[in-house]
């Protein structure tokens, strides 16, 4: 539906202003309105048309192979949302000081009304953005973890992201080939030091890791201790990165496989915040396994 130019001018007014009040950038309040907005569309439209309309045209999906996400989502059918219910909302993310790139997480809930259980399924989304050239903001990456039981996060919309951010020169290839190498580098360390040790090298205090089956794990020492329990020792390799206008915030992506304890593979999707230092802080990892 078009909006008239003197609403939209409001909404904008608007959510500057929620923005300001909440200690949220406008940016990062736009995305999540965004957001929203996409959840509201899958009530009405059903999930897969709704995702055909907020996905970026070069969105990417994995199966486990890099591909792109609106070819995949083609192949499903059209399910009205009164046979396959799928609700969330964002609690937390961040944005670019540029305003091109960010990421949004929080608590979803699926359920299929045509299964006899009619049960709810619980899990924890994560979708990196990117506005487009037309000023809209769009998923460039969705990925997702199951949860035992709903995702928690603290109350109303907060902003994940550590004290002091980068703000040198403008080298979005520069810093994409600085945040490519600390990825790398942190693959090594996972294969020399084992899994646990690798992680507490690049973790700031508030960051997070999403798995399938567990509750999102939330903090620096949490995430560590989680990772001695569930993933001794594994190898990753990097496929691709790509960092915002600013160098302050990317995103990076690859595979993974655990050995130990218990033999898991998949892909991950990695945030990263850089400070004014110029170092590379791994904000979040979310890994989507596969089944042989």
């Amino acid at each position: 539906m078009r909006v008239p130019c003197g609403a939209l001018a409001f909404g904008v007014l608007l959510v500057a202003a929620l923005g300001a009040q909440t200690g949220v950038p406008p940016d990062l309040a736009a995305m999540a309105e965004t957001e929203r907005e996409f959840a509201k569309t899958a009530t009405v439209k059903g999930w897969r048309d709704a995702f055909l309309d907020f996905f970026a045209d070069d969105a990417i999906a994995f199966a486990p192979q890099v591909m792109l996400a609106k070819d995949r989502l083609r192949k499903q059918p059209s399910t009205p949302f009164s046979e396959f219910e799928l609700v969330w909302e964002p609690r937390t993310g961040d944005v670019s000081s540029s305003g091109d790139l960010g990421w949004l997480t929080g608590p979803s809930t699926s359920i299929n009304h045509k299964s006899p259980e009619k049960k709810p399924n619980y899990g924890c989304y994560l979708s990196v953005w990117r506005k487009q050239p037309d000023g809209r903001w769009r998923v460039f990456i969705d990925v997702g973890a199951s949860a035992p039981e709903p995702a928690r996060f603290a109350p109303g919309f907060t902003r994940t992201t550590i004290p002091t951010r980068y703000a040198g020169t403008r080298d979005k290839d520069g810093a994409t080939t600085s945040l490519a190498k600390d990825d790398r580098d942190l693959n090594a360390r996972i294969a020399d030091r084992g899994v646990a040790s690798a992680f507490d090298a690049s973790l700031a205090a508030p960051s997070r890791l999403h798995r399938d089956g567990f509750v999102p794990i939330a903090g620096r020492d949490e995430i560590v201790k989680w990772l001695r329990e569930h993933a001794t020792s594994g190898t990753a390799k990097d496929v691709g990165a790509e960092a915002a206008a600013a160098g302050d915030f990317g995103y990076t992506h690859g595979t993974f496989e655990i050995k130990e304890p218990k033999p898991v593979s998949g892909v991950y999707v990695r945030l990263w915040n850089r400070d004014a230092t110029g170092r590379w802080w791994l904000m979040v990892d979310v890994a989507q396994t596969f089944k042989p």
